[in-house]
């Protein structure tokens, strides 16, 4: 980065918002840049350093949720797979379940025995915003997911649905992990029927899952 005030950077009287924030993106908490801020803390007026100031208040606030079309394919799939039961019940571990396999409703609030049923759109709406969390939680945490196509993300979303968000790089994983970090796209159908609980009631419904993952992936 060259020096402020050079001919190949503005000097910050010149710079408009956008080039304000670029501006700060070179920080690297190197000691020079370290100083800076402190000589610009110095510089601030007591009042922007007020903890209730609208900026730091403003930048505090959590960002606003992505929301992004999810492959109707992969929908569809996690529909088939999870089933749908529009009242309250307990899944196998003994917790309150309803709709697609939620245990808890758009406000955060757990799902109770005593709740009333759910309409078929009321269910459906509740899995949509369930996906749209792991969708997102996907897209920050497995490497190279914008080089992916819409089948092979849908893939993952209902691997990670089923499975746990954060099953990337989490010690039960390995082999799925270790694919997507090397780019063995051709590896991962393999991969995913490594995940099937052998032995147990659910294996021959998970392999089932599993090879429906699979082909999604390679379509």
């Amino acid at each position: 980065m060259g020096r402020i005030g050079t001919a190949h950077t503005p000097r910050l009287t010149q710079l408009n918002l956008d080039g304000f924030v670029n501006f700060f993106r070179y920080f690297k908490a190197e000691p020079q840049q370290v100083e800076a801020l402190r000589i610009l803390f110095n510089a601030m007026p007591a009042s922007l350093l007020d903890d209730t100031t609208s900026w730091i208040t403003k930048y505090r606030q959590e960002p606003p949720a992505k929301t992004t079309e999810l492959p109707i394919d992969a929908v569809e799939l996690i529909m088939e797979f999870e089933g749908c039961v529009l009242c309250p019940y307990k899944c196998p571990a003994g917790i309150p379940t309803v709709g697609f396999g939620a245990t808890f409703y758009q406000d955060n609030s757990k799902v109770k025995m005593t709740d009333p049923c759910l309409t078929q759109k009321q269910a459906v709406d509740l899995l949509q915003y369930h996906l749209q969390y792991f969708w997102n939680f996907q897209e920050t945490s497995i490497p190279f997911w914008n080089e992916m196509n819409d089948n092979q993300r849908g893939c993952l979303l209902s691997f990670s649905f089923n499975c746990g968000a954060a099953f990337y790089g989490n010690s039960g994983f390995n082999t799925i992990s270790a694919c997507l970090r090397e780019r063995r796209w051709s590896d991962v159908p393999d991969a995913l029927m490594l995940y099937v609980n052998p032995g147990s009631a659910a294996e021959v419904g998970l392999k089932r899952r599993r090879r429906a993952e699979g082909e999604l992936w390679i379509k």
